[in-house]
């Protein structure tokens, strides 16, 4: 899955995981959700609509750090995305999956889609297999 790091995405969401295991199964970091332009309708909408193809989702999850009660955002420990693609990746709900150790692009992580991160997703299907809602 080609990919840029360079977006002209929207800050969806961000949250702060700080153990593991959770009960959410995201890794600890600060997880900052981005949506590019074609999801962003869509996202702000909610509902079970599909999202338009072409949508893409960036987790970029960052190390963090707490010093006297403030937490400071580190390097990337990784960055995920979502790639809406209903054809090319109709065995996984129609997005396509990737994660990069450390956000380097040659460094992908995902050898699997569905074990890794689609079967999560599943739980999600009446959102279209997003977790994300809009940070209102």
């Amino acid at each position: 899955m080609p990919v840029s790091f360079q977006h002209d995405g929207f800050l969806a969401n961000s949250m702060l995981v700080t153990k593991e295991p959770n009960n959410t199964g995201l890794k600890p970091g600060v997880h900052l959700i981005y949506v590019n332009p074609a999801g962003l309708d869509r996202l702000k909408q909610g509902g079970s609509t599909k999202y338009p193809d072409g949508t893409v989702f960036v987790d970029d999850v960052r190390e963090f750090s707490l010093d006297d009660g403030v937490y400071h955002q580190g390097g990337h420990e990784f960055i995920t995305t979502m790639v809406r693609d209903s054809k090319a990746y109709a065995s996984t709900g129609g997005w396509g999956f990737q994660a990069w150790l450390g956000g380097d692009p040659t460094k992908p992580i995902v050898t699997d889609p569905v074990t890794q991160c689609f079967t999560c997703h599943t739980s999600q299907s009446s959102n279209d297999f997003v977790f994300s809602s809009y940070l209102r």
